[in-house]
């Protein structure tokens, strides 16, 4: 674990994996000690210790010990529409909000998604903050693609020298 700053204390956060070895030190020579050894708080290593035991072996690198946010409503489908995305992305497709939540529709009404969603197709909006979010969950953006460049005139050496 990396020291923090002695002295004006701020507000830090702690991946899982950092709070299991403080709890740990803690077990074996007291909260005081490892308080002390960590440069933490006292009654934060105690709330560590009792919540050391709810923790699971969870993803390490996660910084919180919970999972915030909404689960997926259809996280099934979900793949589908993200493969799709990266399919169309590498033919050089342009993928935008309107087409994404169109390929969302037509997937939630295939049989196989059917049979897991049966409402899926009638419940589902397809609005801005959903997108944003499927969006962040996937770790993708639509970035626009630019032009590398404009062909240059095959005399332009020639103009040039005039200019």
């Amino acid at each position: 674990m990396t020291q923090k700053k002695v002295g004006v204390r701020q507000h830090t956060s702690y991946s899982l994996e950092e709070k299991l070895v403080v709890v740990k030190y803690a077990q074996e020579n007291g909260r005081n000690a490892a308080a002390k050894h960590f440069n933490l708080d006292v009654p934060m290593v105690g709330r560590w210790i009792k919540q050391s035991s709810s923790w699971e072996e969870k993803n390490k690198k996660k910084k919180r010990a919970g999972t915030p946010g909404r689960k997926a409503f259809y996280p099934e489908a979900e793949k589908f529409l993200y493969n799709w995305i990266i399919e169309q992305r590498k033919k050089g497709f342009a993928v935008n909000y309107i087409s994404m939540r169109l390929q969302m529709c037509k997937i939630l009404k295939e049989p196989v998604i059917q049979a897991l969603y049966p409402a899926g197709e009638y419940e589902f909006q397809g609005n801005l903050s959903w997108i944003n979010s499927f969006m962040k969950w996937f770790g993708l953006s639509l970035r626009r693609r630019t032009k590398i460049s404009q062909k240059l005139p095959e005399d332009i050496e020639q103009k040039l020298d005039e200019f």
